[in-house]
């Protein structure tokens, strides 16, 4: 059993946090270096051309390290023409083997380059049949007999040849043992990684760094932390791989990983980063070295007072107890609050945020909020609210209509807490002009929650971006840290920049469902691909949101093959599921339905299975 021995050494200034350092080929990953990135090619590892050509365009995109595909010992041994053809370029930095199911191909690719990635779920015992088995305590160690004599010659292996390994465990390929006492759980997947960090430890190998990947934001970020606090527990402190897997493409692949990984940045947690998109894996690069650059850059910020932390369950969870105010707060879901401008139809904002009163060209169906002493020339209007200053709020008497506060933590003071405490009907509009804007909007809430104080609290954040990328990866990042520990009621963005209404809107319901708070269009559990997809993933995955986008809270997978598909996708309620070449499989949460399907019919057979389920509606 974890302790509560905190995660993060500083809740409320950002540090690193301090772990062993790795050396990687010519990289070191670990301590005080600097954050790596990390990609991985889709190219068949028997095409040794074609893999040499993808790792430079990698590595000339900004990668400094890539993984390739290993499924087997004749892909392992590829390792070496590949490892040659980068070198007679000029290219030296770091390979990594991906390993699932073949400790044989692991111990080769350990003599080939510098690092080799192992799963604790398929290292050892082959797929998963997901069957919950009962071990006895005999049984259990016996298993965890088995994986020290497969793996205890894979480190030797490694310590003779200066190799490193990750040991990287993925939510839903945890082995049928972990599974059998802890099922499908973060504490699973702690203890699925830290049984092979012992057997390191005993052997005396540390050249380590660990992930926990999970296409879920949420369960990544608490079980990344439990993570951290389990290695706490037993004085260990190996460096950490950051990454959302299968987060999609396009815009909601770069908001999820945004989300997931900038949470955990934010707090100091992360020493090398993937994003995982269902693109070309060259435009991963440029989105992962965006997330670090603007988390790190709030190094050495001025420092924000620390209040002692109640209500916080960082492991887990757990929303915010706030009262209801309008539709906010209480068991409501988040709200956004926009500005004036196009919309989809699913993804309305539930307040306008009005520079001034434009009188009627405002619908009489939506809510509008408007500063308070315009408010005050049309308070009759039953669907506009006002916003107060602090200086307003902490003059006025009482008012009866529901209103909004502008606030900021400096703002917080001991007139505004008890002039709050006697206002029920007030929602906080919660800024920061910091450095570290999120981390002070957290000290705030712990603040409010201190003193009891129960108030719904949206999150506002300004910008200045005239590049949508830029506006969705600092804005999922900044808001993700706060909505994936339930502490926010709503969100509203605000840019300056170059970029439509529509697009900022568009970005705030994107974070809302990356963080699993507000669900409003369907959700694509998607892989980036590997050398083990056998179809054209993305011309597939395209498809498919084509025809489902529509699908307003269904969850679907498109996994590129079975090593971790079925497990992966299983948050899912359908999953499109590569079982050979051109050949797919139909899964019903985790049930197989219909086996190798060839990839022509396989598109329309998936709308077919959510037609009889009675989960299809037709596109309005």
């Amino acid at each position: 059993m974890v302790s509560q021995n905190s995660y993060c050494d500083d809740l409320f200034n950002y540090r690193r946090n301090q772990t062993c350092e790795v050396k990687v080929g010519n990289k070191i990953i670990g301590g005080d270096h600097p954050i790596q990135i990390q990609s991985m090619t889709t190219t068949n590892t028997l095409d040794v051309q074609a893999t040499a050509d993808q790792v430079i365009r990698l590595l000339d995109a900004g990668a400094d390290i890539v993984r390739i595909t290993t499924q087997g010992r004749r892909e392992a041994r590829q390792l070496e023409p590949i490892k040659q053809i980068l070198t007679a370029k000029g290219y030296v930095s770091p390979l990594v083997a991906d390993i699932h199911f073949n400790p044989n191909a692991a111990e080769i690719a350990a003599q080939l380059v510098e690092k080799v990635r192992i799963n604790p779920g398929n290292f050892v015992g082959g797929a998963k049949k997901f069957d919950l088995i009962d071990y006895s305590e005999d049984n259990y160690r016996e298993e965890l007999e088995i994986v020290k004599q497969k793996l205890i010659p894979f480190l030797d292996v490694c310590k003779r040849n200066g190799t490193a390994i990750r040991v990287g465990t993925n939510h839903g390929s945890l082995s049928d043992r972990i599974m059998s006492r802890y099922g499908d759980t973060p504490q699973g997947m702690v203890e699925a990684c830290m049984e092979y960090l012992r057997i390191c430890r005993a052997h005396d190998f540390n050249a380590i760094v660990l992930s926990i990947k999970s296409s879920n934001t949420r369960i990544m970020v608490h079980t990344v932390r439990l993570l951290v606090a389990a290695m706490k527990d037993e004085g260990m402190n190996y460096p950490l791989h950051l990454g959302v897997t299968e987060a999609g493409s396009e815009d909601e692949g770069r908001i999820k990983s945004a989300v997931g990984s900038g949470a955990l940045l934010a707090d100091g947690l992360g020493d090398t980063i993937r994003v995982s998109l269902t693109e070309e894996p060259e435009k991963e690069v440029p989105v992962a070295k965006k997330v670090v650059d603007y988390i790190c850059h709030r190094n050495n910020h001025a420092e924000i007072p620390a209040v002692p932390v109640t209500d916080f369950t960082p492991y887990e969870y757990n929303r915010r107890k706030t009262h209801d105010v309008l539709n906010m707060g209480g068991d409501n879901v988040p709200v956004v609050i926009g500005r004036i401008g196009r919309a989809r139809e699913e993804q309305v904002p539930d307040f306008y945020w009005l520079s001034e009163w434009q009188g009627a060209d405002v619908n009489s169906e939506q809510k509008y909020l408007i500063g308070y002493q315009e408010w005050k020339s049309h308070s009759e209007a039953e669907n506009l609210f006002p916003v107060l200053d602090v200086n307003q709020f902490v003059e006025l008497d009482t008012l009866v209509q529901p209103f909004f506060l502008q606030l900021s933590y400096p703002e917080l003071t001991e007139v505004v807490i008890k002039k709050l405490a006697n206002q029920a009907n007030v929602v906080i509009l919660l800024s920061s002009h910091h450095k570290n804007a999120p981390v002070e909007q957290r000290a705030c809430i712990f603040k409010l929650n201190q003193h009891h104080l129960t108030h719904p609290v949206v999150l506002v954040y300004n910008y200045s971006e005239n590049d949508a990328e830029d506006f969705q990866v600092k804005s999922a990042a900044d808001a993700g840290l706060l909505l994936l520990d339930g502490l926010a009621d709503g969100l509203c963005l605000i840019n300056e920049g170059d970029l439509t209404s529509e697009k900022v809107t568009e970005t705030a319901f994107g974070i809302l469902q990356a963080a699993r708070v507000r669900f409003t269009k369907t959700e694509f559990i998607s892989c980036p691909g590997c050398g083990r997809t056998l179809f054209n993933l993305q011309e597939t995955s395209k498809q498919i949101k084509m025809r489902t986008s529509h699908l307003k809270g269904l969850k679907i997978g498109v996994m590129g093959c079975i090593v971790n598909g079925v497990g992966e996708m299983a948050d899912a309620d359908y999953g499109y599921i590569g079982s050979g070449p051109d050949k797919v499989s139909l899964f019903k949460k985790r049930e197989l339905i219909k086996r190798n399907l060839s990839g022509s019919e396989a598109v329309e057979a998936l709308i077919d299975l959510i037609k009889e389920h009675g989960d299809w509606v037709d596109p309005q």
